[in-house]
Parts: structure tokens; sequence; C-alpha cells
């Protein structure tokens, strides 16, 4: 039987993690998507959606933590991060299976549906630092714009093609069926997971034939070393910068992790399936534009594009927050909004994911990529965190404005960033 190895078929890296990171969409979109705007027409409160989507999120800060140890302790025959990934969509298999068997003894409150989302997005999170390790690790130079927008497409197509889907299920049937279908449909990708190999020779699974594929780049470095390198290139100040950044960004998605179904739902009286429907479709427009852009990035760089598309994020929301206040937006135009601000919001995505990864370190890159990432996320808990500290008395609608000045600040520290001294700076480390 022919090999499926990642190292020798370019369209075999980009269509696995592709799927990869479409079974990482699957619980964000029932968990991020459908839920919120469900939860909502239930009665949940702002602050409560607020809370919610600030605990559920912060599994993805424990990337932080996840890179450096799967670094450290693998199982090299079967490859450099393939199983982590393996054992990570287990534990995601298994997490939707335990919460559709505690749906089938009762309605979930919202308390259980909090733990079972984190519980979910720590295997989910697990999977994606696997992921992004194995993906540097194996994409060359001149693939990774292209890859990015493949992955990025891939977790879009995923959240929001099962956070529509889902939506129709809680309604029409029950929490038990959803989660149950979210766990088959990451076991199918659970299976290619285990026939694909990183490299030629090495096992398919620990009891089979096989042996490590000799890499240079990979050594025995101990946690210390690792953390230690670590550290070094993460007080760089182009790494300072970009980090701050995307704690702006990213603090911006927390509010409309909240506001948006929110506002959908409680304001403009919209019903929970449709609004998932309508955030499932409008999502996979928004992953076939990233997927164009994956080009560009590499052609024009992705400081640029992120600049533009961070600040056409701030006017899009500026233009919401406008039309509501004094011209009374209608529906169909805010959803018009709504479809520009996803396809920028996927860009940002895109070229963000490109930007953090042109500035690790060769030996750490892997660690030193899922430690951004977690701090990424951590920003968007903590975004919805304070937001759930905003008086009710202030206004729903001036959360865009919130929103806007974040994303503004975001492209204002962007400008800073001079990727060709953080380059000599981590030669000068490397040496």
């Amino acid at each position: 039987m022919t090999e499926l190895v990642l190292s020798t078929r370019q369209w075999l890296r980009f269509g696995t993690f592709t799927a990869f990171y479409f079974a990482q969409g699957i619980p964000i979109g029932l968990f991020s998507i459908a839920l919120p705007a469900f939860l909502t027409a239930e009665g949940a409160s702002l602050a409560e959606l607020a809370t919610y989507g600030g605990i559920i999120g912060l599994p993805w800060a424990y990337k932080l933590v996840a890179g450096p140890i799967m670094d450290r302790f693998t199982f090299f025959p079967m490859g450099f991060r393939r199983p982590w990934v393996i054992i990570a969509q287990t534990g995601l298999v298994l997490s939707l299976v335990a919460l559709a068997a505690a749906s089938a003894l009762g309605t979930p409150t919202i308390a259980v549906l909090t733990a079972f989302g984190f519980a979910s997005n720590v295997f989910s999170a697990s999977q994606d630092v696997a992921t992004d390790g194995m993906a540097i690790d194996i994409l060359k130079e001149d693939e990774r714009g292209r890859a990015n927008a493949f992955m990025a497409c891939g977790q879009t197509l995923g959240f929001s093609s099962f956070g529509a889907f889902s939506g129709y299920l809680l309604v029409e049937y029950d929490m038990r069926i959803t989660a149950l279908i979210a766990a088959a449909i990451v076991g199918v990708i659970w299976f290619i997971a285990i026939v694909m190999r990183e490299r030629p020779g090495e096992k398919m699974l620990p009891w089979t034939e096989g042996k490590p594929a000799e890499v240079e780049h990979r050594s025995d470095a101990s946690l210390f070393e690792i953390g230690y390198d670590l550290v070094r290139v993460l007080i760089l100040p182009m790494s300072i910068v970009l980090v701050l950044m995307e704690f702006l960004n990213r603090a911006n998605d927390g509010i409309a992790l909240a506001l948006i179904p929110y506002y959908a739902v409680e304001i403009l009286g919209v019903n929970s399936a449709e609004y998932a429907r309508v955030v499932g479709l409008v999502g996979i427009l928004a992953a076939v534009v990233g997927l164009v852009i994956g080009p560009f990035i590499d052609k024009f760089g992705s400081k640029r594009l992120l600049i533009l598309v961070l600040l056409a994020g701030a006017a899009i929301r500026i233009v919401g927050w406008v039309g509501i206040v004094y011209y009374d937006f209608d529906l169909t135009t805010l959803t018009q909004l709504y479809i520009v601000m996803s396809i920028v919001g996927q860009c940002i995505f895109v070229a963000t994911i490109a930007i953090f990864m042109t500035i690790c370190m060769t030996r750490i890159a892997a660690s030193q990529f899922s430690v951004y990432m977690s701090l990424a996320n951590l920003s968007r808990s903590i975004g919805a965190f304070l937001y759930a500290l905003v008086p009710e008395k202030v206004p729903v609608e001036h959360g865009f404005l919130m929103m806007a000045g974040l994303l503004i600040l975001a492209a204002l520290v962007t400008v800073f960033f001079n990727p060709e001294s953080h380059r000599r700076r981590i030669e000068a480390l490397e040496d």
C-alpha cells in the first residue's frame, strides 16, 4: 500500500492541515456560534454570555505550556507531532460523547455547557498546537502563506458549517443528537491522522513497523533549554509589538463573541437557528475569500496587508455604530455589514498567522508559535471578561465603538513592526 507521507506530497500537506483545522472548528461552531444564540433565546443575559465565552476560551491559553511540552515529549517513531494530534482528537471525540451522555440525563444548564465547552476546547487547543508545530516542521518556506490560507479556511469552514448545522439541531432536536454528530465528524478526521505519516518510514501506530526519520533540527533539549530560548525571543522588541497588536485584536473578538449574538437575537429578534445559519453561511464566504488572499500575503507582505485589514475592520464597526444610533439601520443592512466584517476578520486571521510564523526562531519555532497563539486566545478571553464588567446601563451598540477603538490601536502598533530588525536579532541569538 502506498504511504500517505506529508513531506513528499504538497497536496497532502495542504489537505491534511486543512482537515485538522476543520476538526478544530467543530467545537467552535457548537460552543461559540450556535450555543450563545441558543442561550440568548433561552434568557441568558449579556454578562452571562460574556462570562461563558471567556471561560470556554481559556483552554486556548493552555497552548502557552503545551508547545514546549510537546517539543520535549513525543514518540519520534510516529513523527514529530502526529502522536499528539491523535491524542488530542481522541480526547475531543470522547468529550463530545460525554456531553451527549450528560444531555441524555436532562437539559444541561449553562454551567454544565460551560464545563463541557471548556473540556472540549482543551483537546481542540491541544490539536491546534500539535498541528501548528507539524505545519512549521513540514511546510516549506514558500508554502506558508498559501498553507495558512488553507488552514484558516478549514477552521472557518468547520465552525461556520457546523455552527449553522448545530443551530438547527439544537432547535429541532436536542443537545444529545448535536454532540453525537459533532463527535462523529471529528472521528472521521481522526482516521486521517491515523493513516498518514509525517515522513517516509515512520510508524503508523506504536506496534507497527517503522523508525524515526532523520531530521537535523530535532534534539533532546530539556524543558529548561526550550524555556530559556523562548524567554529570549519573546522579549525581543518586535515580538512584544506583535503580541500587543494581537492582544488588542483578540480583545475585540472577545467582545464580539457576546455582543453579536445578543444584539441579533435579543435586540433584533432573530431566531437562534436562523442566526446560526446566517453566521455559518457568512463564515463559509469569508473562508473562501481568506483562501484567495493567501498568495497575496506571500507577494505583498503580511505587515502591509495586516494594517490595511485592521483599519478596514475598525471602519466597518464605526459605520455599524453610526447606522444603529443615527440612521436606524434595518436587519438587512446590518446583515450586509456583518458579511463585510466577517470577510475582513478572516483576512486579519490569515495575515496574523502568517506574520507570526515569520518571526520564529528555527530550533524552537513550534513552541514559539504556540506561545504566540496561546497569548492571542487568552487575550480573547480577557476581552470577554472585561466586557462582562461593562455596566448594563451602557447601550449595547456602544460595544461596536469599543471594538473599533481596539482595532485602530492594533493597526497603529503594527506600524512599528520591523521584520528585518527582528531577523537580525534572531540570527544573533542563534549564533
